[in-house]
């Protein structure tokens, strides 16, 4: 995976989840996650960017600030993709979802969307990460 830049952006997660697993996502409750392939779209505004939003989560450890945290711990981060600068998130996990993403858990990663997606999170029973989604406008 290529180092990310400390610039203000929009990324996303590609995760494989070996086994289902029942997590307790905060507020979200408790979610049954299928094994196989995750896809998650994100944004990091704050400091340090997009390199200290996604050194955190390839750590995958520390305080559970987001759904994506929980989920995380449990699933194998494989790659990430990033756009400096544009805050996209939503436009890619609509995208995504046209691409055959299900939402597995409603609302997560989205409870400050304001293009009311159903999930910035989205699952394939097989890998995907084509990254013709990162370019598509909504």
């Amino acid at each position: 995976m290529n180092p990310p830049p400390r610039a203000p952006g929009s990324y996303t997660l590609l995760l494989r989840l070996d086994a289902p697993a029942q997590i307790n996502v905060g507020r979200l409750g408790v979610v049954k996650f299928p094994a196989g392939w995750y896809v998650y779209c994100g944004s990091a505004f704050g400091a340090g960017g997009l390199a200290a939003r996604l050194g955190r989560h390839a750590a995958g450890s520390g305080a559970l600030h987001w759904h994506i945290g929980h989920l995380r711990r449990v699933a194998h981060l494989v790659d990430w993709r990033w756009a400096e600068g544009q805050q996209v998130e939503c436009a890619w996990a609509q995208a995504l979802a046209r691409q055959g993403g299900v939402i597995i858990a409603p609302g997560f990663g989205s409870s400050d969307c304001r293009e009311s997606c159903g999930s910035h999170l989205l699952y394939f029973r097989q890998q995907i990460f084509d990254t013709d989604f990162i370019d598509e406008k909504a």
